[in-house]
């Protein structure tokens, strides 16, 4: 490991020390989902789900933030008949029920978090 990369591992560290125990639960959660998800599921993420979030307007992304908040915790089954709920999604397009589908089925209730490698 090279002196750059021991000094970011360093910084990162220090940085996660210093978040209230809360967000750093959440982000080992989050981690632990992430690590759960096969080699594939995690590129699909990368390359396609995490590139269209970005570029998604922030009225869009509260939209589907606040949809990712009632879903949840929802057992699968439950997600998924409010995912097909045209009432549930209703005043999005195509590419933002795409988006809200994939998030939901990573569990998460809030902008998804790039994966730190």
């Amino acid at each position: 490991m090279s002196p750059d990369e021991k000094k970011n591992i360093l910084r990162e560290r220090q940085q996660f020390r210093s978040l209230p125990p809360q967000r750093q639960q959440d982000l080992r959660d989050k981690y632990q989902t992430w690590r759960k998800l096969s080699p594939e599921q995690q590129n699909h993420i990368k390359n396609d789900v995490l590139p269209r979030w970005k570029q998604l307007p922030p009225q869009r992304q509260r939209a589907i933030q606040q949809r990712l908040g009632v879903l949840k915790s929802m057992p699968e089954s439950a997600r998924n008949r409010y995912l097909d709920n045209p009432e549930f999604t209703r005043g999005m397009n195509d590419e933002d029920r795409a988006t809200l589908r994939d998030l939901s089925h990573l569990h998460v209730g809030g902008s998804p978090d790039p994966p730190s490698e």
